[in-house]
């Protein structure tokens, strides 16, 4: 068994060998080109002034290339007017002090240092919207090649002014500026040449990154008068992605408005047509101040709010036509309202209930007759035996309030020539049939009350089932009108969505 060992073992060992030999050239190797990097930071910075701009000769210009890159959007704080954003930005120049052949240390033809060692151009951004002004491109590594070419790339939260237009929110699409320029080093020293780039952008969920323009400028300001000084403004053109808003709040305005409606079916005796209403307005108002915890303090009113506002007013005017309605329902003669004016039973429950569909039959028509007549007891003094006298029982006084006649009341007193029944004479009557006419004269006056009280609670009744069919026909047409404001300010909206 050992002997079947011995040669795997001879095998393996001159792979050991040459695994160590290697690794001890790597060490050697890495430790040399250390020791050529030392030597060539020791070169290169043995009289490298960074506070001087690395050219041989002042009147050469240095040229810085930056390039953006716009890669998340963090905030946009459209009350603040505020845009935070995460950026990746490159910038390129040449330092013709950083120049070395790569043949004289060992193959190097980059090394990588921190900024702070370098000369760095003073770009600062114009819209910086933080507490203070520092210079972004210290605390980071450049990549120096030997040809002098340094390369500085690193990545950058921005907090600038974003003038932001809500005219449109939640359908709006904005524009942020964004200026980089040098602060004291004019034209003619460090000139700035820009470009961007959207491939890195990634989407927060609620922007999108519609466009990224770069505008190289040439600007004289006033402190320095006559003397150039370039700069690089990138424009960056985000659409909002809206469908959040549409579910959390023009949805439940929608609904809410919708629910309006209802008022107008709930019946006028209802307790509730009133208080639905009120409910509804004070929920949209709580959605309104939602919209106005979010906009800025500014003379321009959002599409939203604009729908917002209008459906308030649309819902306070359908809460004054329910108030209308129910006051219309429950006038009548009994509230000192009177009858219904004619021109109204003619106008409204006449032509408009007929154009909207309203059925207002009268089904409590009041019979304007006077009660079935009863006989009268007149006095006839001209009659003779054998002939029949009445007796006048009713007073020409006695007349029911609206004029008319109190009904007749009749009986017949029949005269016979044996002498059955008392003969009257010169139109007189006996104590028995006195007695009976004063006893028809109590009755009738009750019956003239009673029949008066009759018709007058019917012209009431009739005034009041007038006022409800003028009441009817009046919610049917404030439901039509609250629907076509409703339907109007929707399209209105709409139609200002810039799609």
């Amino acid at each position: 068994m050992a002997e079947h060992c011995l040669p795997a073992t001879h095998g393996t060992q001159p792979k050991m060998t040459t695994f160590v030999v290697m690794a001890i050239v790597a060490t050697i190797s890495g430790v040399a080109a250390n020791e050529h990097q030392y030597n060539l930071l020791e070169t290169l910075f043995k009289t490298y002034r960074k506070e001087i701009r690395p050219v041989k000769n002042l009147t050469t210009v240095t040229h810085v290339e930056f390039k953006f890159f716009v890669n998340l959007v963090l905030d946009m704080d459209e009350k603040h007017q505020k845009l935070t954003s995460n950026t990746w930005i490159t910038l390129t120049w040449i330092d013709e002090y950083m120049v070395w052949s790569p043949t004289k240390y060992g193959g190097i033809d980059n090394i990588k240092l921190q900024a702070d060692n370098l000369w760095l151009p003073d770009v600062y951004f114009y819209q910086n919207a933080a507490n203070k002004y520092e210079n972004f491109l210290e605390n980071a590594i450049c990549v120096i090649y030997y040809t002098g070419e340094i390369i500085w790339s690193a990545p950058v939260i921005f907090s600038g002014h974003c003038r932001i237009d809500t005219r449109y929110f939640p359908f709006d699409r904005q524009q942020c500026v964004m200026k980089f320029g040098t602060w004291q080093h004019d034209g003619t020293e460090v000139a700035l040449n820009g470009s961007g780039d959207t491939s890195a952008f990634v989407t927060n969920g609620e922007w999108d990154l519609h466009g990224l323009h770069a505008e190289n400028n040439v600007e004289y300001y006033p402190d320095t008068p006559g003397i150039p000084y370039t700069d690089v403004t990138f424009t960056i053109d985000f659409q909002r992605r809206s469908l959040f808003y549409v579910f959390n709040l023009l949805m439940p305005c929608t609904l809410i408005s919708l629910m309006t409606v209802l008022t107008f079916f709930l019946p006028a005796e209802s307790q509730g047509k009133i208080s639905l209403g009120v409910t509804v307005l004070l929920s949209l108002t709580v959605f309104l101040l939602l919209v106005a915890e979010v906009m800025p303090a500014a003379d321009e009113v959002p599409i939203i709010g604009q729908y917002y506002a209008s459906t308030m007013i649309l819902i306070s005017i359908s809460l004054g036509m329910n108030v209308l309605v129910v006051n219309i329902y429950y006038r009548g003669p009994d509230r000192d309202s009177g009858p219904v004016p004619k021109w109204a039973n003619k106008f409204i429950t006449g032509y408009l209930a007929w154009i909207l569909n309203v059925n207002v039959k009268d089904e409590c028509k009041t019979d304007r007759s006077s009660p079935e007549s009863v006989p009268l007891i007149e006095v006839n003094c001209n009659s003779h035996h054998g002939g029949t006298s009445t007796v006048n029982v009713l007073d020409p006084r006695d007349r029911l309030l609206d004029g008319s006649p109190l009904p007749s009341l009749r009986r017949a007193y029949h005269m016979h020539a044996d002498g059955g029944y008392p003969s009257i004479n010169d139109c007189g009557m006996n104590k028995d049939d006195k007695e009976q006419v004063i006893l028809l004269r109590m009755v009738l006056r009750e019956l003239r009350v009673m029949t008066a009280v009759h018709d007058r609670q019917k012209i009431i009744e009739r005034a009041k089932t007038e006022w409800k069919r003028m009441a009817r026909v009046m919610d049917r047409l404030c439901l039509l009108i609250y629907v076509i404001g409703t339907v109007s300010t929707v399209l209105v909206s709409v139609c200002q969505i810039p799609w």
